[in-house]
């Protein structure tokens, strides 16, 4: 008989032959609200993608007020929540495949009336709906697109959620998403997930006893969420890898376990979600990368978390890669996500001169008895102003160009 080949063996071949989804295959099932789903917010844009129980109804506005879902359905109450009681679950097929599994999209809710439009061109009506948390309303597109307007900072939303990106061929919604992209708005949120069928690779207790044992690199805490019955048997298998408030954090459960569908160990999911700044970076990466969007996404995915053996090293490079981990990852290069720099505008930087240059130069003043204008005028004797640009200026002149009110007033406003 020949000699089968550890399941760790395997993961460098499968990641080579990425599965995409598809819904002839795909298996639905009861809808439950796994780990890669909201939990309630106080912010905006928050974690949460439904109003908590007991929360206003969807508002049906008058024409004008909100953008046009009207036509051709008949408007009716939605229950808060609806989007997660009819979400679908679908098993992927045998072997490994990888695909974003949440993205999140703002923009100014100016492009309201456009996005409807678009969304209905492709996906057919929506029905109304409440919107997410912050928001006065939306709309809702079977299964996993949801819409929300009306909020007070004048920006819609959208949500393309996991039952749909399921059962839709990756370049057709990173072709939309690049599409929206394009009107104005910033991907805020992005989730991707690697799953696993059929390969047994134990991804849940290989990374666990590597947490306990201090391996875990790059993100520095971790949370097993694990279930049992009275009798032992695991009825959720689930790993959690930095807080759900950071910029990333990942999850590695049992998928399986999670949807009642396959036994324990024959659907595992290696998920991470990217927000804010390192969500905008990863999602324009993906809709660039074309034919190569499926390593991308894996790289990505590895490139999230880090484990790392024990050897005295405080330098990660210096120590090197767990076995489990090393045979997982195989060859690939994972793709990190730094944080980008922010720009410092001239609120930014006057502030700053505010805070700290003018409070000292006027202690200055005080302490050699000098007026401050007398003493400005020594300061910048025999000075030549700047000519190099920087985001400060940049946005000085922007300012100026988009208002009528003289400098003054400008600068006042700080």
């Amino acid at each position: 008989m020949p000699e089968r080949k550890k399941p760790t063996e395997r993961v460098a071949k499968q990641v080579r032959d990425f599965h995409e989804p598809a819904c002839s295959s795909s298996v639905s099932l009861p809808a439950r609200r796994s780990p890669s789903e909201s939990r309630p917010s106080q912010e905006v844009g928050g974690e949460t993608e439904r109003r908590p129980e007991g929360g206003q109804p969807a508002r049906w506005e008058p024409e004008g007020s909100s953008p046009d879902v009207s036509v051709g359905i008949h408007p009716r109450f939605v229950t808060p929540g609806i989007e997660n009681q009819i979400k679908p679950n679908i098993v992927p097929p045998q072997g490994m495949s990888c695909r974003p599994d949440w993205i999140r999209l703002v923009g100014p809710d100016s492009q309201a009336n456009w996005l409807i439009q678009r969304l209905r061109k492709t996906y057919g009506d929506c029905i109304p709906h409440s919107g997410a948390k912050f928001f006065r309303a939306g709309a809702f597109w079977h299964p996993g697109i949801l819409a929300s307007w009306g909020h007070k900072s004048k920006i819609i939303m959208i949500d393309l959620q996991g039952s749909r990106l399921a059962c839709t061929p990756v370049a057709e919604f990173m072709q939309l998403t690049n599409e929206i992209l394009m009107h104005g708005f910033h991907c805020t949120r992005i989730d991707l997930a690697v799953d696993h069928v059929g390969m047994d690779l134990k991804l849940y207790e290989h990374a666990k006893a590597s947490c306990e044992t201090g391996e875990l690199c790059k993100l520095r805490s971790y949370s097993p969420d694990p279930e049992f019955k009275s009798d032992g048997i695991a009825t959720r298998l689930l790993l959690k890898l930095g807080k759900r408030t950071s910029p990333i954090c990942v999850r590695i459960y049992d998928k399986g376990l999670e949807t009642k569908t396959l036994p324990v160990g024959q659907w595992e999911r290696f998920e991470v979600e990217f927000k804010d700044d390192r969500a905008y970076e990863v999602c324009m990466k993906l809709c660039s990368d074309g034919a190569h969007i499926n390593e991308a996404l894996w790289r990505y995915v590895i490139g999230a978390v880090d484990f790392r053996t024990i050897n005295g090293r405080s330098e990660i490079l210096r120590r090197p890669l767990v076995q489990w981990w090393a045979e997982y990852i195989g060859q690939a290069e994972p793709l990190n996500s730094p944080p980008c720099p922010k720009e410092s505008g001239f609120d930014t930087w006057w502030n700053w001169a505010r805070s700290s240059f003018a409070t000292r130069f006027l202690q200055f003043s005080q302490i050699l008895g000098v007026a401050p204008e007398a003493l400005l005028d020594r300061l910048l004797y025999d000075l030549d102003p700047a000519h190099t640009e920087s985001p400060a200026t940049l946005d000085l002149r922007g300012r100026m160009r988009q208002s009528n009110s003289p400098i003054t007033s400008i600068v006042g406003d700080f």
